[in-house]
């Protein structure tokens, strides 16, 4: 990661650019429609189960984690049928047709309706997500290898790119929504997912070459194989709480600014789901410069580990929920607070989630052996199942059985109580890795002298 950076040449930016492989460019154009028709349907769903179908605050709340929760448990099925049968690419095209037909039936305001929507998309995503990526990473294996710091680079264009498509998309959509109603609203999003359709597929001939190997493992490679997950397995479980925060943001954070925040601002009234919009926004405001502090502080010694980036990302998740508590008092008086307490919050926890997300997604595939790269990332992916599987029960608590200033306490407490189990799986982590590192040394060794010994003789 950035610690390979300074023993690597130096490049101009655009010359950087310049070197990226074409398939890299499939990869950004069809990412960044993808992710606009996912953002731009979820950003107007809570309020649409409201609105439209009925569903309480709470039932809204609770659907929004189930399915959220279904589009990041799926990726395992993803990633085990792209390594072990069908290929990245293949799973990738075939399962962008239930995909688009989800978009299609969402607009059609009927209960039943909207199950099955919601099971497609959750089918068409889910499998989807994590062979993108894994494929990306293959692809400059291939035809860079060995330029890390060119692949680091593509991670975070890739993450750039997740972000400016939730912008564009969850901005737009609630004014297409205001504007014409969420039936036409839901075909903008449908338009999108064709469209980074046709991109994707279009690229096949500048992605890496898949060779899928159905050999059985050794008990080498099996023992490789549990000791990565066991590693990793106590980082993903508690980055799972993490998510659990972030993603309600689609649905008690918007409930609670449609309900108890002023939304005015510069004399305009601005719809609450919009607000969602800010997050992506200061992902792509945010994330070069922290990009670029990691590397000032790794050139002037102070080079953090991706547990360090992570125990940042905690302790700001938890002074987000201190914010938004805070504010949820103020609204229990007879005024409502203003809007920027929502956005102050936005721009906390989004400094967190760089922290922990765009680490977290380079640690997964780094860390990964060969044959599991789809199957590592997946259980990276399965950190945000987890996390919508606890706000199952969670949310549904939500204003319906507590009050927003006691469920966001709640929530705070918790995050505080997170950050120190962190603290403690993170020490663990990087022993073991240290140990992990230092047996490959010494087994890259051993054969070094070995292979010395039999040319001797």
């Amino acid at each position: 990661m950035n610690q390979t950076a300074s023993s690597q040449p130096r490049t101009s930016p655009l010359a950087g650019l310049l070197n990226h492989p074409p398939a890299f460019w499939f990869f950004f154009w069809g990412e960044l429609a993808e992710r606009s028709s996912y953002y731009g349907m979820r950003a107007i769903l809570a309020l649409y189960m409201v609105d439209i179908i009925g569903f309480t605050k709470g039932q809204s709340s609770m659907a929004m984690s189930v399915f959220i929760a279904a589009c990041y448990f799926l990726p395992l099925i993803g990633g085990w049928l792209a390594d072990r049968y069908f290929g990245k690419y293949w799973i990738i095209v075939g399962f962008s047709i239930p995909y688009i037909l989800g978009h299609v039936i969402l607009g059609f305001e009927n209960v039943y309706f909207l199950v099955a929507a919601l099971a497609l998309l959750a089918m068409g995503s889910g499998v989807i997500k994590p062979n993108i990526s894994t494929l990306m990473g293959l692809t400059y294996d291939q035809q860079r290898p060995g330029e890390e710091k060119l692949r680091s680079d593509a991670f975070a264009m890739f993450y750039f790119a997740i972000n400016l498509g939730a912008f564009a998309s969850s901005f737009a959509m609630p004014l297409i929504r205001d504007q014409y109603g969420y039936a036409i609203a839901f075909l903008f999003p449908t338009v999108l997912m064709v469209i980074a359709f046709a991109i994707f597929a279009a690229g096949k001939p500048f992605y890496a070459v898949e060779v899928i190997r159905r050999t059985p493992t050794t008990p080498e490679e099996r023992r490789e194989q549990r000791l990565v997950l066991t590693r990793l397995g106590a980082i993903f479980l508690v980055v799972s709480l993490f998510w659990s925060i972030f993603d309600q943001s689609a649905s008690t954070w918007t409930l609670f600014a449609r309900d108890h925040l002023d939304l005015n601002i510069f004399g305009r009234t601005i719809p609450a789901d919009m607000i969602q919009s800010v997050n992506p926004l200061l992902i792509m405001i945010l994330l070069p410069p922290i990009t670029i502090l990691w590397r000032v502080l790794a050139n002037v010694g102070l080079n953090l580990r991706p547990t360090d980036k992570m125990m940042i990302g905690f302790v700001l998740t938890m002074v987000t929920m201190g914010l938004m508590t805070g504010a949820a008092m103020v609204a229990t008086d007879s005024y409502k607070p203003s809007v920027l307490w929502q956005i102050v919050a936005y721009v906390i926890i989004t400094i967190a989630e760089v922290c922990i997300s765009v680490t977290g997604l380079e640690l997964a595939y780094v860390a990964a052996p060969r044959t599991m790269k789809s199957f590592v990332t997946a259980c990276w992916l399965l950190t945000v199942f987890l996390g919508n599987l606890l706000n199952i029960p969670l949310t549904r608590m939500y204003d319906d059985v507590l009050a927003p200033h006691i469920f966001f306490g709640m929530l705070t407490l918790m995050t505080a109580v997170v950050c120190a189990v962190f603290a403690i799986v993170a020490a663990w982590f990087n022993r073991a890795s240290a140990r992990w590192e230092l047996e490959q040394k010494n087994k890259t060794l051993l054969a070094d002298v070995e292979t010395a010994v039999s040319e001797t003789a």
